[in-house]
């Protein structure tokens, strides 16, 4: 059995929405910003914000704000805020890398984008998630693409703050290990969590999640802070490295990319990028003039690679 390779895609690409790229009309939008904004419209204001994980940010304004449903009213409000444009060229390149593709963004491409094809939807119609993102992937006659973190479509799918993220883990396990229930429909457990594992279950007609893809393929990590709020990932990344030492001829390994731009240093990079490869990831440190460049030779690099496994 070959190993595909899956990109996870995260918020950095859109650092690509510099000045340059502003000036033709794209928007660029700080996750400081957002929260600056959010604060605002809940009522309230927060001390050391640039300085606070940004989850936690967001629950206190959730218990702060003394407006009515106001839970509701941010994730609407970010919701609107968050589906906005992106430099199509960067978008495109790397939509394009890999067959599926997983992503932390509320938004990515228009569901009309050529890189997806035609008829994009739902991989599983008969699973109703207006919480959760565990089966929420969307497919294209060309593509994939998941929104493991939720999609701007479905505002109370957003997972911003810790409590919101605990409610998604807890979840996640559970499907692993013992199966969920949506409404009228009950889920098996993982296929890589049975007596006798299913690696191709991506060939069946029964449903699996973005978990089983990330814990299965080899991972192309692009523009993802890794920042060490975000337990989800850190957890299932461990997972995942248990899995491929139990079954190394169908488990992929992880490649996180990294871009370093000059005169743009990143606090404690070195000591993340030392415990992705103590847990046995790949790590690819590429330098550029500019985030744009950065992920641009990315995309240039890993397009040979999985062009050559699947031969």
């Amino acid at each position: 059995m070959t190993i595909q390779s899956t990109v996870l895609i995260g918020n950095g690409p859109n650092r690509a929405n510099e000045k340059d790229i502003l000036e033709v009309g794209n928007v660029e939008i700080s996750w400081n910003s957002l929260l600056a904004d959010l604060s605002k419209f809940a009522g309230i204001d927060i001390r050391n914000i640039d300085s606070k994980p940004l989850t936690l940010v967001f629950d206190e304004i959730l218990l702060r704000s003394r407006k009515p449903n106001i839970k509701l009213a941010l994730l609407k409000e970010v919701s609107n805020k968050i589906f906005l444009a992106r430099n199509a060229e960067l978008t495109k390149r790397l939509s394009e890398l890999t067959k599926v593709m997983l992503t932390t963004n509320y938004s990515w491409a228009t569901f009309d984008s050529p890189e997806f094809g035609l008829f994009l939807h739902k991989k599983f119609p008969e699973i109703n998630e207006n919480t959760f993102s565990i089966f929420r992937g969307f497919k294209g006659d060309k593509r994939e693409i998941w929104f493991i973190n939720g999609s701007s479509d479905t505002p109370t799918s957003l997972a911003l703050g810790f409590m919101q993220y605990a409610r998604h883990q807890t979840q996640i396990k559970n499907y692993l290990t013992g199966g969920v229930s949506y409404s009228k429909i009950k889920i098996p457990n993982s296929p890589l969590y049975r007596g006798i594992p299913q690696f191709d279950f991506d060939k069946k007609k029964e449903p699996y999640s973005w978990a089983d893809l990330f814990l299965r393929d080899h991972i192309h990590m692009i523009g993802l802070g890794m920042e060490y709020t975000e337990t989800i990932l850190w957890w299932l990344l461990i997972e995942k490295m248990h899995l491929q030492r139990k079954y190394p001829k169908y488990i992929g390994g992880v490649t996180y990319h990294q871009v370093d731009v000059k005169g743009k240093p990143e606090k404690n990079i070195n000591d993340k990028l030392n415990m992705l490869e103590d847990l046995g990831v790949q790590v690819n440190r590429v330098s550029a003039p500019s985030y744009f460049d950065g992920y641009m030779m990315i995309a240039d690099q890993i397009s040979p690679k999985v062009r050559k496994a699947k031969k």
